[in-house]
């Protein structure tokens, strides 16, 4: 059947790029009397066979039916003669990595730069930006023709929205290869820093705090405020939130925040990301307990939405209670009550607050929280007590 179906497939190409005039069925004279010959012993082969006795019969405007008959029945014959070849050795997964294609079409590349084309007009800010962000849903930003471009846009002045879009997008599209694009113009306050972050946060960090040198500590730390600085105002601008990916960055600037309005703003962050937060608890009960002659009564809340089961921050919230501060005090005593099972072991303390505090308010909290704690341990029943 090989030596059948090979040169007739090969004529048969030659007869669709000629046409099908009597001189091009012509050629499939002989394949119709083999096939025919062949149809007796090998009853596959008698379709084909019909297929070309009409091919060859048919007028020259009727031809192309028969013919196209012929072809389907040849080439699915033909792929029925295919050998499967196994392939030794492993397969493996290809990891993920970003890309570098040159799909996007011609009518979106002008609008993004239109010297790509002679005489195009310069598509206004809207339009492009969202020719990018349809782009990179369809996985076509990444074109290796808007490298250098979207390169040099990221250093637009402040403003420029386009150029915003292409650090938070297009840039991080390329994946990890561009990085080293990125290295000579990263600067903490700059677009730069947001694209080399989108694309991998510990990396970026860690190149940050080198291009640091042999500074002071405090100026890496100054270096580390700026880029959180510069996340929180993109995230905001952009709608979204600061996920847990970017935990090491917020870790590290929890231990170099210069003032305590900056800690709180990280401290809800980080107690925004719920139970993907709690890797940061080390860092944030450091900030809690050694950042000033009083403990800072606003990070409570965000160390126990963080730590309800950890002893660690139970014992925390202990220590607390005896800060110099009422208002800290007050703070630790009511979210102690919210705590789970580990809020046991400070039944005695919230007892003596309720008891012996000098500040009514947190008496009056300590006692409520007492009560409620009591209730929840099966030591107290529920119309016993003033909740």
């Amino acid at each position: 059947m090989r030596d059948v179906l090979v040169p007739l497939v090969s004529d048969l190409l030659q007869v669709i790029s000629t046409g099908t005039d009597n001189n091009g069925v012509g050629r499939l004279s002989r394949h119709a009397a083999t096939l025919s010959a062949v149809s007796g012993q090998d009853p596959a082969m008698a379709p084909l066979a019909e297929s070309a006795q009409r091919a060859m019969a048919a007028e020259a405007d009727e031809a192309p039916l028969p013919l196209l008959d012929l072809i389907q029945g040849v080439m699915e014959s033909r792929a029925g003669l295919a050998e499967f070849h196994a392939v030794s050795g492993e397969i493996k997964e290809v990891p993920e990595v970003g890309y570098w294609a040159t799909p996007m079409p011609a009518e979106v590349l002008y609008t993004l730069i239109p010297e790509t084309r002679p005489f195009a007009k310069r598509a206004k800010a809207p339009e492009q930006i969202e020719n990018i962000e349809a782009a990179g849903r369809r996985g076509q930003v990444a074109d290796l023709r808007l490298v250098q471009p979207f390169l040099k846009m990221l250093t637009e002045k402040a403003g420029n929205t386009v150029a915003d879009v292409i650090a938070r997008i297009a840039i991080p599209a390329y994946g990890r290869v561009i990085l080293n694009d990125l290295w000579p113009t990263l600067a903490p306050e700059n677009r730069t820093f947001i694209a080399a972050y989108k694309i991998d946060v510990e990396l970026t960090l860690a190149r940050l705090l080198d291009k640091s040198g042999d500074k002071k500590k405090s100026d890496k730390g100054g270096n580390v405020m700026k880029a959180v600085e510069k996340l929180m105002t993109t995230v905001n601008e952009d709608g979204s939130s600061i996920g847990p990916e970017s935990l090491p960055i917020i870790k590290l600037a929890l231990k170099h925040a210069p003032d305590q309005g900056f800690r709180r703003k990280l401290a809800d962050i980080v107690a925004s990301m719920g139970s993907r937060g709690s890797d940061a608890l080390p860092e944030l009960i450091d900030a809690f307990e050694n950042t000033g002659l009083t403990r800072d009564y606003y990070l409570v809340r965000p160390i126990v939405v963080l730590g309800k089961e950890s002893n660690e921050v139970a014992d925390t919230v202990l220590r607390a209670m005896g800060d110099r501060d009422p208002v800290v005090r007050l703070m630790a005593v009511f979210n102690f009550g919210q705590m789970g099972n580990v809020a046991e072991k400070g039944l005695s303390q919230v007892e003596d607050l309720a008891e012996s505090d000098p500040d009514t308010k947190v008496r009056e909290t300590a006692t409520k929280m007492l009560n409620k704690l009591k209730i929840k341990f099966g030591l107290a029943e529920p119309a016993s007590l003033e909740i």
